[in-house]
Order: C-alpha cells, then structure tokens, then sequence
C-alpha cells in the first residue's frame, strides 16, 4: 500500500501541485460517496425472501429501488476509439414516498451524478448486520455504476428540458429518468460478458442520489485533468512564489516589471475633488490649471513603484513626478452618434 500523495510548502512543478491534487480529491471523494452508499443501504434494509428474491424492508431518501432499467442507445464509437461515444439508459422508480421526497427525486438537474446499484443480499430479514464485517459482503453489493441524468421523461417519452417555461406535472408515482452511462466502463463491462461473466445491467436494482452541495466531484476532477494539460495557467511573476520557491515580496504589485502606470477610470469619479479625496496618502497634481476643465471623465498616471522619481511619457524634458503622486488628465469621450441610446453610461450620485 503505497502512502497518500501529501501538499507540502514547496512542490517540484506545477503539474505536481495538480497531480497532488487529483489524487488526494479522488480518495476523498471515493470516500465520501462509500459513507453516503452505507447510509442508503442500511435504511433501504435490503433482505432476500424465501424463494430467493430481493426485497427491501426500509425506505431512504437518496436510494429508490428500481422498477425498470433497459440501455436504449449504444452509439457508434468516433474513429480512432473502441468504446461507444455515448451510452443512454432509462431508470424507472415507483416514488411511493412523501411529496416533500418526490420532489427533491423530480429537481434531479441535467448532468447530476447519481449511483447505480446491483444488490444482492444474503442475509435473512430477521438476522442483524455485523459492524465489525465487511458491508458489502453482508449486505450483497455487487457492483456500483456511475450515470449523469440527462433528464426526466415525460409521458411521450421525451426528456423535460430546462428553461423558463414550467414543467408538466406528472402523475401517479412512476418518474423515469434518462442517464448516460459512462462509456469506458460499459466497453469493459461488454468485454467482461463476452469472456462468460454474468451482465451486471440485468442486475442493477438500486438507484441512488446524492446531495447537490456535496455531488460535484466530477466537475472538479476534470477541471484538474484539464489544467493539466494546459501549458500555462499562473502568471510568471507568481510562478515561483506558488511552488514555494524565492521571495514572497516578489509577487507584490511594486516589484513587477513592466507595470502599466497610467489607467483610464472613465466615471469613477464624480470630481475632481472627489478624486482627490479618495487618494488622501498621494500628492495629486492636474495637468490643467483652469478648474472649469478639471471635470470627468479623468485618466490616472501613478508614480513608478520602483524609482522615486518618474517623468510623465508625453513630456521629455518636464518636470520629474515624485513618488507617490499621481497626475490627472481630464479628457472628453469622443461623440458617438447623435441618439440618446449612442451616449455611454454615466455614474449618477
């Protein structure tokens, strides 16, 4: 058993900050599904009958028995590739529960994981769980697949879209839900039945939900998987400082060359003694004298950072700009058409 990847203070690459990562969120997120699959399974009290069947003694509010489960598309595998470029499935519930359940079963969104379920107990209705066991011996887990709703089907069979419009209600208790299944692991799957195994789809029995707020694991992984495989994802200037690496002051805004000193704040400020105001630790100095001019919209200079002393680019000879002062230049937007629609947006206080 080798040990967990762990996140030290200084990491090799950035690639292996990330690959820290992924591993360290897969066990965790494995984990976190095994305890909610133990929570499902132990209130649904799963039990075999007399003639050999599986019954269910309990009910749980993230695992429904399965009425039906049929694989209605097998789609042609793209060139280049052995497994199918997508796998739909139809999964049929009977929610005889609470209205309060049934509609947490209903607002099951487009591309929420759920958990497909093959169980098949072994243990008698009257004989108790051993804590001390293993649980899926006990309780009869034979296999545990993975799907992503694509949608819950109305009565003509069509998956209800999202949108604005309300949905129709249904009736009765039967809801049926249409998933994709996950391509890799139903190619094995079909690999596995032609070397003589059983086929697990016949057998899949349970279907479970998980909670929102905990169930996105999926987008998180592949977020990872595909910073991975981007060649840049910080910036230089905190490249080092991310892997541990040089001086921690390095990354601060006054130490970065090339830093872009004269910015555009279009009508962020109302005046120019409001301006004014806002900079009380600056010495601000306008680049026009006459205080009728002095009106908004303002262009910002900012003193160099990195020397004491900085000339204003339009002025070769000019007088130097000392540090921590700032030169305004009041300009005028340039006329965009004669309509009120074609005049930009103002800040009004």
């Amino acid at each position: 058993c080798l040990a967990l990847p762990k996140l030290n203070l200084q990491f090799l690459t950035l690639h292996d900050y990330l690959l820290r990562n992924l591993k360290l969120f897969q066990l965790e997120s494995t984990y976190e599904i095994r305890l909610d699959i133990e929570d499902a399974v132990m209130r649904l009290k799963p039990w075999v009958t007399p003639e050999g069947n599986s019954d269910f003694a309990g009910w749980a509010r993230m695992a429904q028995p399965i009425t039906n489960f049929a694989v209605v598309e097998v789609a042609k595998p793209y060139l280049g590739e052995n497994r199918p470029s997508r796998v739909r499935a139809d999964v049929t519930l009977s929610l005889e529960v609470p209205d309060y359940v049934k509609q947490e079963w209903e607002a099951l969104r487009k591309h929420d994981v759920c958990l497909l379920m093959a169980i098949q107990p072994k243990m008698s209705l009257d004989e108790k769980y051993n804590t001390s066991q293993n649980f899926a011996s006990q309780v009869g887990i034979t296999c545990v697949r993975g799907c992503e709703v694509e949608g819950l089907l109305d009565e003509d069979g069509k998956v209800i879209e999202e949108g604005p419009e309300p949905k129709p209600r249904l009736q009765g208790n039967q809801r049926t839900w249409r998933v994709w299944l996950d391509t890799n692991q139903y190619q094995k799957d079909m690999q596995a039945i032609v070397q003589g195994n059983e086929d697990i789809y016949e057998s899949l029995n349970v279907f479970m939900r998980r909670k929102p707020k905990e169930n996105n694991f999926k987008a998180v992984l592949e977020t990872i998987r595909s910073l991975m495989n981007t060649d840049c994802v910080v910036p230089d200037w905190l490249h080092d400082i991310f892997l541990g690496y040089g001086n921690p002051a390095a990354a601060h805004y006054s130490q970065i060359a090339d830093q872009e000193c004269s910015m555009d704040w279009v009508d962020t400020f109302v005046s120019y003694q409001h301006l004014v105001d806002s900079f009380p630790n600056h010495t601000v100095t306008c680049a026009v004298d006459d205080p009728n001019e002095q009106i908004a919209p303002f262009r910002l200079t900012f003193s160099d950072q990195k020397s004491n002393k900085r000339r204003h680019p339009d002025e070769e000879g000019g007088s130097p700009i000392p540090n921590n002062s700032i030169l305004v230049e009041p300009y005028t937007i340039p006329n965009r058409g004669p309509y009120p629609y074609n005049q930009p947006r103002r800040l009004y206080l």
